[in-house]
C-alpha cells in the first residue's frame, strides 16, 4: 500500500470518513447557525416603580428605548415581578425603590436593583449593559458637577458586536480539527485491531498519520478560512500567518493522534474515552474561562495538548489582528509538541512490537 491507498482507506471505512470527513464540514456549520444571531434583542423585561417620579420614570423610557431591551410589563410590587419572572414571561427585573428620586435630588446614591435570569448568560448581558449604559448617559442636573468629572469613551474592540458565536467560534473551530482527527485515526486502528490485521510497522503509521495531515490541510483552510468568512465572523488573520500557524499545529495534532492511536484495539472505544474531552479541552484552552483563573495543576495540563496552544494562537491571530511573532511562543510549543508526541509513539511501537514479536 501507498499513501494514496491510505488517504483512500479514509473514505472507504464508513466510521472513518464520518469523522474525518462528514462531521469537520458539518458541524461547524450547525455550531455556526446556532449563533447567527449573536446578541439578543427586544429581551422581555419588568420594571417595578415604587418610586413612581418622573426620574424613574425617564429612566424607564430610556432603558426600553435600548435595542437588547423591551420593557413589556410594569407593576407596584416585586410579588407579580416575581410571577412573571418564573413563569418565563420576562427574562429581567429592574426595582427602583420608593425614595429613588428623592436621595438623587439630596446629592445621594440611589441604587437601581436588577434581578437577572441567570439560566442565559446572553439574558444577563442584555439586562445589565442596557442598564449601564443608560445610567451613563442620564444625569440628574444636580449631578452634572460630579458627573462631569469622569468621562467615558467607551471603544469596542475585536469582538466589536459583542456576538457570542463570533467569540465562540474562535476557540471551537481549531478544538474541531484535533477532536475529529483524533478519533477518526483511533477508531481506523482500532477497527485494524478488532479484525486481526496485522500491526502497523512504524513507516506504515507514519504513513497513515501523512495521509490525515494532506485532508486535514484541505479541512483546516475550510474550518478556519471558509466558515468565519461565511458567518461574518471576525478574520484579521492573513494568509501568511495562517499557513505559519497551521503547518506546526497540524503536525502536533497529527503526531498526538499517532500517539494515542496506539491505545486502542476496538473500533468503538474511541468514543467512549475521547469524546467527552472535548468539553474540558475547551476549558482548558483559556477561550471560555481565564487561564489565570484556572488551578496551577490544570494549566500545567493543558499544555499537554496541541489544542491550547493552537486555539490560544489562532485567536490572536484572527480576533484580534495580532502580528505572527507576537505567537511564536506558541508555535515553538506545537513544535516542541510534535517531536515528544513522535518520541513516545516511537517508544510505543517498540514495546508493541517488542510484545507481539513483530517487526518495526
Amino acid at each position: 500500500m501507498g499513501l494514496a491507498d491510505d488517504i483512500k482507506s479514509i473514505f472507504k471505512d464508513e466510521a472513518t470518513l464520518i469523522l474525518a470527513v462528514i462531521v469537520p464540514l458539518l458541524y461547524p456549520l450547525v455550531y455556526s447557525f446556532i449563533y447567527t444571531n449573536e446578541v439578543i434583542t427586544d429581551m422581555p423585561v419588568c420594571a417595578v416603580d415604587l418610586s413612581n417620579s418622573a426620574e424613574s420614570r425617564q429612566f424607564i423610557r430610556q432603558y426600553d428605548a435600548t435595542p437588547e431591551v423591551n420593557v413589556e410589563y410594569k407593576v407596584s410590587n416585586m410579588e407579580e415581578a416575581k410571577m412573571l419572572m418564573e413563569q418565563q414571561k420576562v427574562h429581567a427585573i429592574i426595582y427602583f425603590p420608593k425614595d429613588y428620586a428623592e436621595k438623587l435630588n439630596t446629592m445621594q446614591q440611589s441604587p437601581i436593583q436588577l434581578y437577572c435570569d441567570m439560566g442565559f448568560i446572553l439574558y444577563y448581558k442584555a439586562a445589565y449593559l442596557s442598564a449601564y449604559n443608560v445610567m451613563l448617559e442620564q444625569k440628574h442636573p444636580l449631578m452634572a458637577g460630579q458627573a462631569d468629572v469622569i468621562k467615558v469613551h467607551e471603544v469596542r474592540m475585536y469582538n466589536t458586536i459583542e456576538g457570542y458565536g463570533n467569540f465562540l467560534l474562535q476557540a471551537i473551530l481549531p478544538l474541531i480539527i484535533q477532536q475529529t482527527l483524533l478519533l477518526a485515526m483511533c477508531s481506523e486502528i482500532g477497527t485494524r485491531r478488532q479484525k486481526g490485521l496485522a500491526e502497523l510497522t512504524i513507516k506504515q503509521h507514519c504513513r497513515k498519520g501523512i495521509a490525515y495531515y494532506i485532508l486535514y490541510t484541505l479541512l483546516g483552510g475550510y474550518l478556519l478560512v471558509v466558515v468565519p468568512w461565511f458567518f461574518n465572523f471576525s478574520q484579521m488573520i492573513s494568509v501568511g500567518s495562517l499557513l505559519t500557524l497551521m503547518v506546526p499545529m497540524l503536525i502536533s495534532m497529527t503526531t498526538f493522534a499517532m500517539l494515542i492511536s496506539l491505545f486502542f484495539r476496538r473500533r468503538e472505544t474511541p468514543f467512549i474515552y475521547l469524546a467527552f474531552t472535548s468539553v474540558i479541552l475547551l476549558f482548558l484552552t483559556g477561550a471560555s474561562w481565564p487561564e489565570q483563573a484556572m488551578p496551577v495543576f490544570w494549566q500545567w495540563i493543558a499544555w499537554l495538548f496541541p489544542s491550547t496552544p493552537g486555539v490560544r494562537a489562532f485567536i490572536q491571530l484572527n480576533a484580534m489582528g495580532a502580528d505572527i511573532s507576537f505567537v511564536s511562543h506558541y508555535i515553538w510549543v506545537l513544535l516542541l509538541q510534535a517531536v515528544v508526541y513522535y518520541a513516545l509513539f516511537i517508544w510505543g511501537k517498540y514495546l508493541i512490537a517488542k510484545k507481539l514479536k513483530t517487526a518495526l
